[in-house]
């Protein structure tokens, strides 16, 4: 019974070692190999390979040279050779000098941070950024303006050539295509308000009938010029005429489109959010794609500007106002004389308001500023409060 059970284990063993292992180390190595060797000074290969190999000329099919070590295919007195086992098959490698193997584990780096808000590329948020300027009225009273297509087409587009008339700045060939859009108004002064209205709707239409005296009152915060592409001047055609092509259209220019000095982007390729060192205190008072409603990557239009303090990079909050409404069910749950008294004493619930979304400024004018919405909690509205993060 032992001699049965000794013989079952000798062949587990043997059958837990590849035979193709067995065999390597049987035809290839030496009995009596040792673990490592040091090179010394007038040792050849074939004395080195000697050591480990019963034939020395198989020393390509067990070595491994280090490509982490400068001149890996050769070897210098004081390297160690070391043999290995890797899937059962014997490999010489070398080490050299007093490079030790060293285990990593993670450590904790602490360095100081150039923003409290983390850093944004721009090229994460390029695409939700726009072109559109605003400008005063008298900038868009004093700028050329096309007034020709030299083909027989009324839209314009890339490779167009045109006629254009109006003051020429000196110095400069390339201009940007843009069209007049909304006018921002402050209908009270320096308190502004939320009031939008289209260059195309007549006063009256836009200020519900209120009478002339809005339209006197009202400040002109600026005037929204659409991008429509950008061309370059070709000929002087003598006193204020000028021949452009159109390089790039975005969309399909016009005849009375305004050409403003093409400005050189400004932002930096990694934008470092800021928070502004004063007490800030302002209004949305637009969207740009011309909704009630915005959420994440949509433009605001907020009613502060470079007047104001308010810099490219600046980080604001937006701010729910507390909102104050009739509890009707808390009504019915009143007597009939208590419920008489509610409606003259009122029945309302106050309930508070908070911070709601974050605003990221990347285009400032004058009076106004374009704000990319990045993140929001709840869809925001025109007329929400921005304020201090």
């Amino acid at each position: 019974m032992k001699m049965r059970l000794a013989t079952a284990l000798l062949l587990l063993l043997t059958c837990s070692v590849p035979v193709s292992s067995l065999f390597a180390q049987a035809t290839l190595l030496r009995v009596d190999y040792p673990d490592s060797y040091t090179v010394t000074e007038g040792d050849t290969l074939w004395t080195i390979a000697s050591q480990f190999l019963q034939d020395p000329e198989r020393w390509q099919e067990v070595w491994r040279p280090d490509p982490y070590l400068d001149q890996a295919d050769f070897l210098f007195p004081g390297d160690v050779v070391q043999l290995n086992f890797v899937g059962g098959n014997p490999r010489i490698a070398v080490t050299r000098g007093d490079r030790r193997v060293q285990r990593l584990t993670p450590m904790m780096r602490e360095e100081t941070l150039r923003s409290a808000i983390p850093a944004i590329a721009y090229e994460s948020i390029e695409s939700s950024i726009t072109r559109n300027r605003i400008v005063s009225q008298q900038t868009y009273d004093s700028v050329p303006y096309i007034v020709e297509n030299l083909g027989d087409n009324l839209a314009i587009a890339t490779g167009d050539e045109v006629y254009a008339r109006g003051r020429w700045p000196q110095g400069t060939g390339t201009f940007e295509v843009y069209r007049a859009g909304r006018t921002y108004r402050d209908q009270f002064g320096s308190a502004r308000s939320n009031e939008v209205q289209d260059s195309q709707t007549p006063w009256w239409q836009f200020a519900g009938f209120r009478g002339a005296a809005s339209a006197v009152v009202s400040e002109n915060l600026g005037l929204e010029m659409e991008y429509m592409g950008f061309a370059t001047v070709i000929a002087d055609e003598g006193n204020d005429l000028r021949r452009m092509i159109i390089n790039n259209s975005y969309k399909e220019i016009m005849v009375g489109d305004r050409l403003l000095i093409r400005q050189q982007e400004r932002i930096e390729p990694v934008i470092m959010p800021t928070e502004p060192e004063f007490e800030v205190d302002g209004r949305i008072i637009a969207f740009l794609n011309g909704e009630a409603l915005a959420s994440q990557l949509d433009t605001a239009v907020v009613n502060l500007g470079r007047d104001d303090g308010i810099e490219v990079g600046n980080v604001l909050a937006v701010r729910k106002e507390s909102l104050s409404l009739e509890d009707d069910v808390g009504r019915e749950r009143l007597s009939f004389v208590a419920r008489m008294f509610s409606i003259v004493g009122g029945n309302r619930v106050e309930l508070p308001g908070g911070e709601i979304g974050t605003l990221l400024i990347y285009r400032t004018f004058d009076d106004l500023s374009y704000a990319l919405i990045l993140n929001s909690l709840e869809p925001i509205n025109i007329n929400a409060e921005v304020v201090n993060p």
